[in-house]
């Protein structure tokens, strides 16, 4: 559940940083940006970040036990 809660967050989190990345890429290159592209793009690298980071850190730690 743990698990499952924090992918959530993530791409909630990815997503809105992602657009705000979107805005400032686009203001610097003087483009139009696409607030939707910018948004899945963002949340899908910040699911894969927490998925590596979670797996990373339960197989470092022998002791602990994935549920």
């Amino acid at each position: 559940m743990r698990r499952i809660v924090g992918s959530i967050m993530a791409i909630i989190w990815g997503g809105i940083l992602g657009m705000l990345l979107g805005y400032i890429g686009g203001q610097l290159e003087a483009a139009p940006i696409s607030f939707l592209n910018a948004a899945i793009i963002g949340a899908v690298f910040a699911v894969l970040a927490a998925n590596i980071v979670y797996t990373i850190t339960d197989k470092a730690n022998p002791r602990r036990q994935s549920k």
